[in-house]
C-alpha cells in the first residue's frame, strides 16, 4: 500500500508548470483506491458497472495481452539495436561520437540507446565527471535526433537534466543550473509527462540546490522526488533519494534528521540486491551518530559491519571507515588509537590524489592535537600538507585557505575555532571552487 498524497509542493509545483496535472490526478487516483475503503468500493463497483454495460471495456481488455505480445518483440529488437550502436560508439574517439550520431540517418537512434548512454553516464559520475557529461550529451543528441519516438521529449528533459548533474559533480554549479533550467523549459513546453522521469530530474536538481546551500528548495525538490517514485513503485530509487535527502540535512548540521532519514532509505534497500548502496547507508549512518555525539552506537554499527567491509568494501568505503574510526576514537578519548586511525585515513587519500579528503583528515587531527596542546604536532601536520596543495580536485580557493591554516600553525595562533570554521568552509566548497573563504554557511 502506498503511503503517498498530494502535497501543496506538487500542487505547486502544477502551478509552475513543473509538472503535469496528470501526474497527480494518477497520484489522487492512486491514494483513494489505496487508502480509503469507501473510494476504493465506490471505484470497483464503476468498474464492475462497465464491465457489464460497455462490451468496448471488455474487449480492451481482453485485446491487451494481444498488445503487450505484440509490443514485446519491438522493444526486444530496440533494445538489441542500442547495445550494437553503444558498441559501435564507444568503438570511435570521443571527438568523433557526436558528429557519428547526427550525420547518421539509420543508426544511433532510439530509447535503448539513449537509456544506455545516461547509464553510462551515471557510473561516470564518481570517478570522471567529465566523461559523465560526454555521455549525457550524447544520449541528449540521440534523443533530438529520434524524432519517430514517442519518449523524445521525456528523454531529452532527462539528459540534458544529466548533463547538469556532471557539472555539479565538476563543480560548475553555475553551468549545472543553466541546464537544469533548460531541462525544466522542455518540460513544460515539450509536454513530458513520464512520473518516473519527472522524479528523476527533482532528485539531481534537488541534489544541485543542497551543494548550493538552497536548503529549502533541496527539500522540496527531494521529498517530491521521494512522493513520484512511490508513485511509479521504485522502492531502490526511493533509498537513493533519502539518501540524498539525508546529506543534505546533514551539510545543515543536522546529523539527528540525517540519520533518521538514512534510516528509511536502509529499509528500503536490499543487502543482496546491492550491498554497495547498502555499506555505504550504514557508513553514513554511523558517521551521523557519531556526529550527533552517539559514539557508542557510531562504533557498534561499524563493528557490526566488519564482515561485510570485508567481502564488499573498496579503496573508497575502507578509509572512510577509517576516518570515522578515527574520529570515533577521539570523541572516546581514546587519543593514540584516533592519531593512528586518523593518520591512516589521510596518508590513504593523498595516495589515491583525493587531496579534498586529505585536507578534511587532517583538520581532524589538527583539533585532536589541539585540544591535547601538543601545538609542535600541529606545525608537523602544517608542513605535510604539500602533497594536499598538489592534488587537482583541490581549487585554487581552497588552497589558500588550508595556506592560512599552514601559516597560523607556523605562527603557534591556530585555534579551535578557526580549525573548525575551515573545515565548514572546506565542506561547503568541495563543490563551489568560486566560493571565499569566510563565506561558507
Amino acid at each position: 500500500m502506498l503511503d503517498i498524497h498530494i502535497t501543496r509542493e506538487l500542487l505547486r509545483a502544477v502551478t509552475r508548470r513543473e509538472l503535469p496535472m496528470s501526474v497527480v490526478t494518477r497520484l489522487g487516483l492512486s491514494h483513494l483506491m489505496n487508502l480509503c475503503p469507501h473510494c476504493r468500493h465506490e471505484i470497483a463497483a464503476w468498474q464492475r458497472e462497465q464491465g457489464a454495460t460497455a462490451a468496448d471495456y471488455t474487449g480492451v481488455l481482453q485485446a491487451l495481452p494481444r498488445v503487450i505480445e505484440e509490443e514485446i518483440p519491438r522493444v526486444e529488437a530496440d533494445r538489441r539495436r542500442g547495445a550494437r550502436d553503444l558498441k559501435k560508439l564507444l568503438s570511435v574517439s570521443p571527438p568523433e561520437r557526436l558528429p557519428l550520431i547526427r550525420r547518421s540517418r539509420s543508426h544511433f537512434r532510439g530509447v535503448s540507446l539513449t537509456t544506455f548512454l545516461l547509464q553510462e553516464s551515471w557510473m561516470c559520475i564518481p570517478r570522471n565527471p567529465p566523461e559523465a557529461y560526454h555521455m549525457a550529451e550524447l544520449a541528449q543528441a540521440v534523443a533530438l535526433h529520434s524524432p519517430g519516438s514517442p519518449r523524445v521529449a521525456d528523454l531529452s528533459a532527462l539528459a540534458t537534466a544529466h548533463m547538469g548533474n556532471a557539472r555539479k559533480a565538476q563543480g560548475e554549479l553555475k553551468s549545472a543550473e543553466e541546464l537544469f533550467v533548460f531541462a525544466r523549459y522542455l518540460m513544460t513546453h515539450e509536454g513530458v509527462t513520464d512520473t518516473e522521469v519527472c522524479a528523476e530530474i527533482d532528485w539531481l536538481e534537488g541534489a544541485l540546490r543542497k551543494e548550493q546551500r538552497r536548503f529549502v528548495l533541496a527539500e522540496e525538490l527531494l521529498t517530491r522526488a521521494v512522493t513520484l517514485f512511490g508513485l511509479v513503485g521504485a522502492e531502490e530509487r526511493i533509498a537513493s533519494v533519502l539518501m540524498t535527502l539525508s546529506a543534505m540535512y546533514f551539510h545543515r548540521g543536522l546529523p539527528t534528521e540525517a540519520a533518521e532519514t538514512v534510516q528509511r532509505a536502509l529499509g528500503k534497500i536490499s543487502l543482496k540486491a546491492d550491498p554497495r548502496l547498502y555499506l555505504c547507508g550504514r557508513l553514513n549512518l554511523s558517521l551521523y551518530l557519531t556526529e550527533a555525539g552517539k559514539h557508542e552506537d557510531g562504533d557498534r554499527l561499524l563493528a557490526e559491519d566488519a564482515s561485510l567491509y570485508n567481502e564488499y568494501g573498496d579503496d573508497w568505503l575502507l578509509l572512510r571507515r577509517t576516518w570515522l574510526l578515527g574520529k570515533i576514537a577521539a570523541g572516546r578519548g581514546q587519543i593514540e588509537v584516533a592519531e593512528d586511525r586518523l593518520r591512516e585515513a589521510r596518508d590513504g587519500f593523498i595516495v589515491r590524489g583525493v587531496g579534498y579528503d586529505a585536507a578534511m583528515v587532517s583538520l581532524d587531527l589538527a583539533l585532536l592535537y589541539l585540544t591535547e596542546k601538543r601545538t609542535a604536532k600541529v606545525k608537523q601536520l602544517a608542513e605535510e600538507m604539500l602533497p594536499i596543495f598538489e592534488a587537482q580536485d583541490v581549487h585554487r580557493e581552497a588552497v589558500s585557505a588550508l595556506i592560512l591554516f599552514q601559516d597560523a600553525a607556523h605562527r603557534e595562533v591556530a585555534t579551535i575555532a578557526s580549525v573548525k570554521k575551515l573545515a565548514a568552509y572546506l565542506r561547503d566548497a568541495r563543490t563551489d571552487p568560486s566560493l571565499k573563504f569566510g563565506k561558507a554557511s
